[in-house]
Parts: structure tokens; C-alpha cells; sequence
């Protein structure tokens, strides 16, 4: 435990720029609809610049509209590998 405890506090900033890049394409996969709740203008922009990390979950969204955990759970799967990615390469230059 204390292995994670520290590898977590080693990679802190790449935690926290995974979790915003990745909670914006998020944000962006789950508006894309009229009938969505942040539905905006927003949502084509925010999808140009979150498009690595929410291509397949917009893919998912597009072929099935209704339910949305799937979105999270690829969101999530998509976090942890932007974060070990990025964590990787922080850890290489510090």
C-alpha cells in the first residue's frame, strides 16, 4: 500500500491534467445530443481538443444514444491509461 501511496504522490500533477483532460471529453461524449442535459456550442470544441482520449466512447455514444455508464466505464479505462502515460513521462523527466 505504501508502493501506491507513493506513486501516486510522485505523479500528482499528471493525475491532476489526466483527470481534467479526461473529465472534459467526458463531459463533451455525454452532451453531443439535444436531449442531453449540457448539451451547448461547447461540445464540438471541447471534442476537437479531447478527441484522443473520447474517440471511442463518442464512437459508442453515436452507434447506441441511451444508456451512459458504457461512457464511464471507457472514460474511466481511458483515464488510468492517459494517467500511467503520463505519469511515465513525468517520472522520466523529474
Amino acid at each position: 500500500m505504501e508502493k501506491f501511496k507513493t506513486f501516486i504522490l510522485e505523479r500528482k500533477l499528471a493525475l491532476i491534467i489526466s483527470l481534467v483532460y479526461v473529465g472534459l471529453g467526458t463531459l463533451s461524449v455525454c452532451s453531443l445530443y439535444p436531449d442531453d442535459k449540457f448539451y451547448g456550442d461547447f461540445t464540438s470544441l471541447l471534442f476537437a481538443i479531447t478527441f484522443p482520449v473520447s474517440i471511442i466512447s463518442f464512437s459508442y455514444r453515436f452507434a447506441v444514444s441511451d444508456p451512459l455508464y458504457p461512457v464511464f466505464i471507457i472514460q474511466t479505462v481511458m483515464f488510468i491509461l492517459s494517467f500511467l502515460i503520463l505519469g511515465y513521462f513525468s517520472k522520466n523527466r523529474v
